[in-house]
C-alpha cells in the first residue's frame, strides 16, 4: 500500500490504495479502481515540475475573444419571440457573458407575467454561472427585465 503504480504501456500514474490478494485497488487522480496485479508496474511519483499545463492561446482564439468583449452589450431585448427563439437567443448570450466576464447582464422579455419571463428563469435556474436572477428595480422596468448576476 501506498506505492506508486502505472497501468503497463499507460502513462497515468496512480497511488495503490488496498490489496486483496490478487485484486489491487489503485487511485488515479480522483478515479479508483480495481485491477488485477499482473497488469500493474511500479512507477516513479510524478514531480511537480514535471506537471505542465496548456498556457498558450493562439492569437486567433485571444483576437475573437477580444473582438466578443467590444462588440458585447450587457441588455438584450427578446420581446416578441417565439420561446424557443427567445431560449436560443438567451442560452448564447449567457454563454457570450460569462466568457468574457460579465459581471451583470439584463434581459429584456416585456410583460411580466408572460410566458417568456417563466422560461427564461427556468433556463436560468439550471445555469451554474449564473449567481442570481431577480426583476429589475420597478424604475428603471420591473417585471418586465431580469437582473442576471454572474459568477
Amino acid at each position: 500500500m501506498g506505492d506508486t503504480v502505472r497501468l503497463a504501456g499507460q502513462t497515468q500514474v496512480g497511488e495503490v490504495i488496498s490489496v486483496n490478494k490478487s485484486d489491487v485497488t489503485v487511485a488515479f487522480g480522483q478515479i479508483t479502481t480495481s485491477v488485477k496485479a499482473n497488469r500493474l508496474e511500479p512507477a516513479q511519483p510524478v514531480k511537480v515540475q514535471e506537471i505542465r499545463t496548456a498556457t498558450y492561446v493562439s492569437k486567433q482564439t485571444h483576437d475573437d475573444i477580444y473582438n466578443r468583449k467590444l462588440a458585447f452589450k450587457p441588455d438584450i431585448d427578446v420581446r416578441g419571440m417565439r420561446g424557443d427563439e427567445a431560449i436560443q437567443t438567451v442560452m448564447h448570450f449567457i454563454d457570450d457573458a460569462t466568457l468574457i466576464g460579465m459581471s451583470r447582464v439584463r434581459i429584456l422579455h416585456g410583460t411580466g407575467n408572460g410566458i417568456l419571463r417563466n422560461l427564461i428563469r427556468q433556463y436560468l435556474h439550471t445555469v451554474p454561472a449564473v449567481k442570481d436572477y431577480h426583476d429589475e428595480h420597478i424604475q428603471f422596468g420591473g417585471h418586465g427585465i431580469t437582473v442576471v448576476d454572474l459568477g
